[in-house]
């Protein structure tokens, strides 16, 4: 049986780590903009700055059968080699695939209920992208959350609650003495969401800034930990939610925002009044340089020229890469689907080619069909495909093409050395934030009479 090693890729947990320094708008007297040469960028080794990107983490089944042991997949030109040296020694088996991939279950009641929901949202996502139905990223990202929702029992409205804080966003502008139908008053009013403090002017309760979550911020436990629904009710994300958020609430109060990667990683693009691009961290409500985010995010200078990395990625194009996550959120929870997820990845990059995260799970995706069809064929010698499975072989050929489109497109696996130091501040924060929470005063004893 085939051994490969998966190219990783992490669409659960587009990580960074939020820091507790907070960069500030200027004080705005009246309904004055913000200057944004007010603002304290992120530099290296700063406090409070996010720590290098986590390596991605692919949620495909485990090679080795312990969960989250993937490996990053080996460069094409050792494709042949990985496979050989891997290969088991039983031969011309006709049992059922027992290979290092999971594939979805099929044929009961809970999995055509299962099916039926990703497909609903697959069918949103799609006649969006066709024209057949608005263009909404606030809806996209409900659809595409709804399958994970319901199956945990979840039934929250993303719409309401999306309506509830760009109202927020709105008072908190006004009390401030700006307008709301500034742009860039929006952009300082969503931003405030993630960086300040302040009296919520329509409930008159405490606003607490949005935080990073440290406990489980892949998803691996429990999906809803990623989602934007369950950003909205904790106040708690990561930088896959936390970005998402910020672009539904300008699309509601009619700014103009991007989502942009690096590698595992994204973060929100907008511009000031003369057009210049700035770069908000969401997890930290803090700046960075295009120059800080492609060093500090191991970025190659291969995917920038690509686009994969850095770019402006607009409305349609990120609902073409919410039909990646769900392809790839579903082989996470059930296996892999051929039909379902070739359709998800085929529609996604035909809109957004750039997509390096789409290119990687489809040749993961492939990766895994073609294993379980070798298996199938009483795997045959890679060197014997030619004469004995030619159809195989062409599988092979047009894989090795998929892992050279991911390679052009600039991938690079993440140096030990950076992950290590990446896990290492992850633990140093979370000890830091608990240390602060447990030096608050308790609150005084309430007497029930």
């Amino acid at each position: 049986m085939p051994h490969t090693h998966l190219r990783s890729v992490s669409l659960i947990a587009l990580i960074c780590l939020g820091g507790t320094s907070r960069a500030q708008f200027p004080a705005t007297p009246g309904p004055q903009a913000p200057h944004f040469s007010g603002f304290s960028p992120i530099v290296p080794g700063s406090m409070g700055s996010p720590a290098p990107f986590t390596p991605a983490r692919r949620p495909a089944p485990p090679l080795d059968g312990r969960a989250g042991a993937t490996q990053p997949m080996a460069p094409a030109a050792h494709f042949a080699d990985e496979f050989r040296n891997g290969r088991h020694s039983t031969k011309g088996t006709t049992g059922a695939y027992s290979g290092p991939f999971r594939f979805a279950s099929t044929g009961t009641p809970a999995t055509a209920a299962r099916d039926q929901a990703f497909e609903a949202a697959r069918t949103t996502l799609v006649r969006m992208l066709d024209g057949r139905e608005p263009l909404h990223l606030g809806n996209a990202i409900e659809a595409m959350e709804r399958p994970f929702l319901e199956t945990t029992g979840t039934h929250a409205s993303l719409g309401e609650l999306l309506d509830q804080v760009a109202k927020v966003v709105r008072a908190h502008i006004a009390s401030s003495g700006g307008d709301a139908n500034d742009p860039l008053m929006v952009h300082w009013g969503i931003q405030a969401l993630y960086r300040d403090t302040f009296v919520d002017p329509t409930t008159g309760r405490t606003w607490s800034p949005l935080r990073y979550d440290f406990d489980d911020p892949n998803g691996e436990e429990d999906i809803r930990k990623v989602t934007v629904g369950k950003l909205l009710l904790t106040g708690e994300g990561q930088c896959r939610s936390m970005p998402l958020l910020y672009l539904a609430l300008a699309e509601r109060l009619h700014a103009e925002a991007y989502l942009a990667f690096a590698p595992n990683h994204s973060f929100v693009k907008f511009r000031d009044g003369t057009g210049t691009f700035h770069n908000f961290e969401t997890t930290n409500g803090r700046l960075a340089s295009d120059a800080w985010l492609a060093g500090s995010g191991h970025v190659r200078t291969e995917g920038i020229k690509s686009r994969a990395y850095l770019d402006t990625v607009g409305t349609r194009r990120v609902v073409a890469h919410l039909l990646v996550e769900l392809a790839a959120y579903y082989a996470q929870r059930h296996g892999y689907a051929e039909p379902f997820m070739e359709q998800c990845l085929q529609r996604a990059l035909k809109e957004y080619p750039q997509d390096i995260h789409g290119w990687m799970e489809l040749s993961n995706l492939r990766t895994a069909t073609f294993d379980r069809a070798l298996w199938q064929a009483g795997q045959p010698a890679l060197n014997d495909l030619e004469r004995l499975r030619p159809d195989l072989a062409e599988r092979l050929a047009d894989l090795k093409a998929l892992y050279g489109q991911v390679d052009r497109l600039g991938y690079a696996p993440m140096p030990p050395e950076l992950y290590a130091r990446w896990r290492s501040s992850v633990d140093a924060a979370k000890e830091e934030r608990l240390r602060k929470t447990l030096a608050q005063p308790l609150p005084p004893a309430r007497i029930v009479r």
